[in-house]
């Protein structure tokens, strides 16, 4: 039986530290910074009495643990000193955070668990309704998996080109380095005091962030030092010039892994680069010392540092409502702020570094952003600038509210913001550029984007068109980080946002060949697809497969005789599918299928390949001709050229939950999509009451149905 059971702690984990650690090691292999003597450090320095430790218990057993504080209005959150790197909870998986809601004392709105790995657990995977991830800091990490010659070769140009320079300046300036290694228990109390001198010469002291050694802060990491260097886990590692110390950092580990807690060098020699020099040093002894271990920052990572890297990932913020109403309730406390703040939000000014351009085609495109999108490419196709190009050209060639929002740093292309402006009486609305034949959406981004950043963008818009009431960005995946930086800026941004449901998408993970794929499917399904096709050959139909070439034009005139005599509606904008299978033609994305019967063709399927991933996109078929189930086998066709030819790792059936689709797939997700307010407008304001509204009365509504459904009818 699982259940939560919550205790107050003041000054450590006391009785608990124990289970703690087991928990710690059983399932996130002792990690530094979530072993009790971390945690209780952080509690006997910078707890404040009010802090719970939450532990869920299976079988006697604990299966998960988390210290938090009651904040205002109902709200919990992680206890996160400024100190800690990550907040202190073992949380495998988010499927018991609503249990713990309902087990924390008093009225519970939300529960924010802040500074979150999603390597240690993706806490933001839970209901997506209820639960929130934002990209909170960019972490990166080094693997000590080969050698460091091996390593160092795969670093950038640009950075060995630097620190051969540094090393030149030291060996001109006769300034002789030398490395130390300081991790006994009484050598590493005097090195911490030279760091805490060393960086209350420099830029922290002047921010009140230097180390101290008479200080809280000081004090906290003399214990937590003593703690782990007693078992050998604690180092603090310095570069010296001369009889001059020039930089120093301090490190904690474990079996797996060592963590860098803080850094600092002598600003005095920054011509020499102390910190990178020390940085060099660290990682070329650990290659040697800790062969097989991972190097952690627990920073938020810059170009710079990214650099240095093997790796790298987000950490998160992970938000979870009690309910869809107590979700509601917060928006609008929220947007009410907003509103009686008389003076208007400042806008986010743009910085030196950053720029903002307007396309309004894919054709005005300079290099730059046409190379950027194309690198984008390798996503989705639906993200290139090809696919783009069509859609304009075929769907809003008379439409003049295309605006393609495009963000430059440093000179670079960091994002665009395909959009379409909108207007009727009550206002202007923005919304992404798509329309029904978008299968998936999402802001092009360079991945180490903040949402700050982007919000540049999504700012310029609302200055462009205001008064600007609302954005409408949907399908998107709701997992992805673009989702999640999209959302966070449009927040930054002062608007209200919600996610909405759009539809579900199954798809098939490929790792196998097409006869154990085939194995996999049902009986019915591998009978009809050997039945049918002896059917089909024995009186006299083929299977084609057109990628491109001199078949193309006659594949397509197939595929529209086809669609013409099948049950689907004529599509509205007749030129878009001929003008999509000529470009994926050209870009040899294009596997088009045709069952010809006598020489007319009976059942048609478009499929895009680009990647490695395989996407389903149009089907159609002769009904007159069914009994030879010709859709089956056109797809049977092109899933064993997709998986045996293209060698896929993925095959995706877009939208829908149509019922078949199960049949050939194996995984489901769904697709999300974002509706942001500006309460700042009266339609904006009216569009969130009616946004509110509307999610309070689905779930009555639906009750309320299933209720009169049950009821018995009259003259039964």
């Amino acid at each position: 039986m699982n259940q939560w059971q919550i205790a107050r702690v003041s000054s450590g984990l006391g009785e608990y530290a124990a289970q703690w650690d087991a928990l710690n090691m059983r399932r996130f292999n002792a990690h530094p910074l979530l072993d009790s003597r971390f945690v209780d450090t952080l509690l006997e320095h910078f707890g404040e009495g009010s802090e719970h430790l939450c532990i869920l218990t299976t079988n006697g057993e604990p299966e998960a643990m988390c210290l938090l504080q009651r904040g205002r209005l109902g709200v919990w959150r992680s206890f996160l000193p400024s100190q800690a790197q990550l907040g202190p909870t073992l949380m495998p998986n988010p499927n018991a955070l609503q249990d713990l809601m309902r087990s924390l004392p008093g009225i519970v709105t939300r529960l924010d668990l802040l500074c979150t790995d999603p390597e240690l657990g993706n806490l933001s995977k839970g209901n997506c309704v209820t639960t929130t991830g934002q990209n909170h800091a960019l972490t990166m990490n080094i693997r000590l998996d080969e050698t460091f010659e091996r390593y160092w070769a795969q670093r950038s140009k640009n950075l060995k080109k630097n620190m051969d320079r540094y090393e030149r300046r030291l060996a001109i300036d006769h300034l002789d380095p030398r490395f130390l290694c300081i991790c006994g228990p009484d050598a590493v109390g005097p090195a911490l005091a030279r760091y805490a001198e060393l960086e209350s010469k420099g830029w922290k002291a002047e921010l009140g962030t230097a180390i101290s050694i008479d200080s809280r802060q000081g004090r906290f990491y003399t214990s937590l030092l003593n703690r782990f260097s007693l078992t050998g886990n604690a180092i603090v590692f310095e570069l010296w010039f001369g009889a001059q110390l020039a930089a120093s950092r301090l490190v904690i580990g474990s079996a797996d892994m060592l963590v860098i807690l803080k850094t600092t060098y002598d600003e005095a020699l920054e011509r020499y680069a102390p910190g990178r020099q020390l940085l060099k040093a660290i990682i070329e002894s650990l290659f040697t010392s800790h062969r097989g271990k991972v190097l952690e920052f627990y920073t938020d990572a810059n170009a710079d540092n990214l650099a240095w890297a093997t790796g790298k990932r987000w950490m998160k913020h992970v938000s979870v409502a009690r309910s869809v109403t107590t979700e509601n309730i917060l928006q609008l406390l929220w947007a009410s702020r907003q509103m009686v703040t008389f003076e208007p939000k400042p806008p986010v000014l743009v910085s030196d570094t950053l720029a903002i351009s307007v396309y309004h085609h894919t054709d005005e495109f300079p290099h730059d952003v046409q190379q950027f999108f194309e690198e984008r490419t390798k996503d989705n196709v639906e993200f290139s600038a090809a696919w783009y190009r069509n859609l304009l050209n075929t769907v809003y060639d008379n439409h003049n509210g295309i605006c393609i929002y495009v963000l430059r740093k440093g000179g670079r292309t960091v994002a665009a913001l395909p959009m379409l402006v909108k207007q009727r009486l009550s206002g202007k609305w923005m919304e992404s550029l798509g329309n029904y034949y978008t299968s998936i959406y999402a802001p092009l981004i360079d991945p180490d984007l903040r949402a700050r950043d982007l919000a540049h963008l999504l700012n310029a818009a609302k200055e462009a068109y205001k008064p600007l009431n609302s954005f409408r960005f949907a399908p998107m995946d709701p997992e992805s980080g673009s989702f999640c930086t999209l959302l966070e800026a449009l927040r930054l941004s002062g608007f209200a946002t919600f996610r909405f449901f759009c539809f579900g998408n199954w798809y098939l993970p490929v790792s196998c060949d097409w006869k154990e794929y085939l194995q996999s499917r049902e009986g019915k399904l591998r009978n009809t697809i050997r039945r049918m096709k002896a059917k089909l050959t024995a009186q006299g139909g083929v299977l084609e497969l057109i990628t491109n070439g001199s078949q193309l034009e006659r594949g397509l005139a197939a595929y529209q005789q086809v669609y013409a005599s099948s049950w689907k509606k004529p599509e509205p904008y007749p030129n878009f599918i001929p003008e999509l299978i000529r470009t994926c033609a050209a870009n040899n994305w294009l596997r088009l299928g045709v069952a010809w019967l006598n020489g007319i063709p009976i059942a048609a399927q478009i499929w895009i390949v680009a990647n490695r991933k395989a996407d389903i996109y149009k089907l159609a078929y002769d009904e007159s001709h069914k009994c030879y189930a010709p859709g089956t086998l056109v797809t049977a066709m092109l899933m064993e050229h997709a998986i045996e030819k293209d060698r896929v790792t993925e095959v995706d059936y877009l939208i829908g939950d149509d019922s078949y689709k199960e049949s050939w797939m194996s995984h489901r997700r769904e697709r999300f999509g974002i509706m942001a307010y500006n309460p700042r407008t009266i339609s904006g304001l009216f569009g969130l009451g009616q946004e509110l509204l509307g999610r309070e009365l689905k779930p009555l509504v639906s009750r309320t149905k299933s209720v009169l459904r049950k009821m018995p009818r009259p003259g039964n």
